[in-house]
């Protein structure tokens, strides 16, 4: 059996297309020590995330933490998502007081614009969601049950991308068409 990241690296063909690329919090002059201290930015929101963090988003920040996936192919397998470091969820958290009102999620990640992800961990409820940034509490969207089945489940790819693009199931797949 593959592991997440393997899965991943598969799905995105091993992000060989230029319009397709993985990246994580690495900068040569802004974090050049990033790699090393990703297990401590990973125990920083451990340390601070209102509820367990599941095994797969750990897999997945080690890999990506601090950066994203971006596929912009034309037959795109998933919208850009980013996974954001600590400083990235508190700043989340300070803007539109996250924690308060959502006692059982962590804000992981964003598209690059107006949508966020965040991770449930809320019985029946727990799951991998989406909203708004602009109005957030209005439309918050369930994706999967994990980042496990987000990444390796056809169809719940297929109803990401057309929440995505359509903000519903429009049937099709929902990618686009260049």
């Amino acid at each position: 059996m593959i592991n997440l990241i393997e899965q991943i690296n598969r799905l995105f063909d091993n992000f060989q297309d230029p319009a397709c690329r993985a990246w994580d919090g690495y900068n040569p002059y802004l974090r050049p020590n990033w790699r090393e201290g990703v297990e401590d930015e990973l125990h920083l929101i451990r340390e601070h995330s209102p509820i367990p963090l599941p095994e797969d988003y750990c897999e997945i920040f080690r890999r990506f933490g601090g950066g994203g996936i971006e596929d912009r192919r034309s037959n795109y397998a998933i919208p850009t998502m980013t996974f954001w470091k600590w400083d990235d969820i508190k700043e989340f958290d300070e803007t539109v007081n996250f924690f308060e009102d959502c006692p059982h999620a962590l804000p992981f990640g964003d598209d690059i614009g107006d949508i966020v992800y965040l991770y449930v961990h809320d019985g029946d409820d727990s799951g991998i969601y989406m909203a708004y940034k602009s109005d957030f509490f209005e439309e918050i969207q369930k994706l999967a049950g994990s980042l496990t089945e987000l990444f390796t489940d056809v169809e719940t790819q297929r109803l990401f991308r057309n929440y995505y693009r359509f903000g519903c199931d429009k049937g099709g797949d929902g990618r686009s068409i260049r």
